[in-house]
Parts: structure tokens; sequence; C-alpha cells
């Protein structure tokens, strides 16, 4: 991932007819130290978000989509991190599809790791 600070579009693409297609943004990315954070406006209906980031490295492996939870427990604050979905990298940037939608507004692209033998990787994390 690059570490440029600046912001990226959010977009998804309204096709109009096989010649036209509108890009409608719908939020912003920014880098963090796990991959992108991407605050949302509006809810993608076709489950598909593109992230126009044409300066973001990235790579050929495809990337996990969490969404943070807040919760207390036992007085202290935590967060939960559910995934729901997927991105993968494309020549402007990231093609975001979504399984499930953030009701907070907010996802998190991650950088997949690779499984280690022996040990499974859980849709939910309780630490980032």
């Amino acid at each position: 991932m690059s570490k440029d600070n600046g912001a990226f579009g959010v977009f998804v693409p309204v096709e109009v007819n096989e010649e036209k297609t509108f890009w409608n943004r719908i939020g912003a990315g920014f880098v963090n130290s796990k991959g992108l954070t991407l605050l949302l406006d509006a809810i993608p209906v076709q489950g598909r978000a593109v992230v126009v980031a044409e300066g973001l490295a990235t790579e050929d492996k495809p990337f996990k989509v969490f969404t943070p939870v807040e919760y207390e427990k036992d007085g202290e604050r935590k967060t939960r991190w559910t995934r729901i979905g997927t991105a993968l990298g494309n020549k402007k940037g990231l093609t975001v599809l979504f399984n499930a939608y953030p009701t907070n507004g907010k996802a998190v692209v991650v950088i997949v790791e690779e499984e280690k033998e022996g040990e499974k990787q859980d849709d939910v994390i309780d630490v980032f």
C-alpha cells in the first residue's frame, strides 16, 4: 500500500447504455496503517463501488473489507471487526464488492494475509 495521505474518491458506476456510464461519488477513502478506510455517504445498491486511486499500489492479491462495530464490555470500549466484503485491484484503484453494508458508513480495506498452516482465519476479529 502506498503511504500517500491524500483522499481518494469512492464511486458507483451507473450504466446508462453500452456507450455511456455515469460515475456517482458516494464517499472518500484514506490510507491507514493496515490498508484503506472508506467513509461512505451512500450505500452502493448493486453491491459494488470503485475507489479511484491511480497512485495507490494495489497488489494482485485480494483485500478483505471489514466494518468496525464499537461496543462496551466491563466498562471498557472495544471494537469488533466484522467482514463485509472483498476488494480487488484494477487499473484505476480498487473495486470493492460488498456482501453486507456498514450501518455506520465506515468500511476498512485490509491487505489479505496468507493463512499459516493449521491456522484458521475468522471473518470476525476483535483486535486489529
